[in-house]
């Protein structure tokens, strides 16, 4: 089972990439994940079961994405998150992602929703493994 994170545009702030670093360090104890910046989505991109991160797909608790993470790396074998440039995802491969989540109704920087994203999927694999660090 592999975790892909596939993102538009590269991260420009140190603080960001530092925090990147650490997040794909952390994750690599629990699934082979893999971090790739992209110009743009491609056909190709679209494998395993694929997750838009969307400011107007579903909010999850942590607890609520432990469980679809969970609930999704038993049934499928591989999953894609993607994130979107400062424009977002265009819409061809919003319409062809298996599910759409939001990590919140505010508006984060492009380059900051990778580290808050990450920070969300390490503490899913805490959760699901009843490991301090949630609370």
């Amino acid at each position: 089972m592999t975790i892909t994170l596939l993102s538009i545009g590269k991260v420009r702030k140190q603080y960001v990439k530092d925090a990147i670093g650490d997040f794909k360090r952390r994750l690599s104890k629990y699934t082979k994940f893999e971090y790739q910046v992209k110009d743009k989505f491609s056909d190709q991109d679209m494998k395993g079961y694929v997750v838009a991160l969307d400011p107007l797909g579903t909010e999850l608790t942590s607890e609520d994405f432990a469980s679809f993470i969970k609930k999704t790396t038993l049934e499928q074998k591989n999953i894609t998150f993607l994130i979107g440039g400062p424009n977002g995802i265009p819409k061809e491969y919003l319409r062809k992602a298996n599910k759409k989540i939001s990590l919140s109704k505010m508006t984060f920087p492009n380059e900051l929703v990778r580290a808050i994203f990450l920070e969300q999927l390490y503490r899913a694999f805490k959760i699901n493994k009843n490991e301090s660090y949630h609370k």
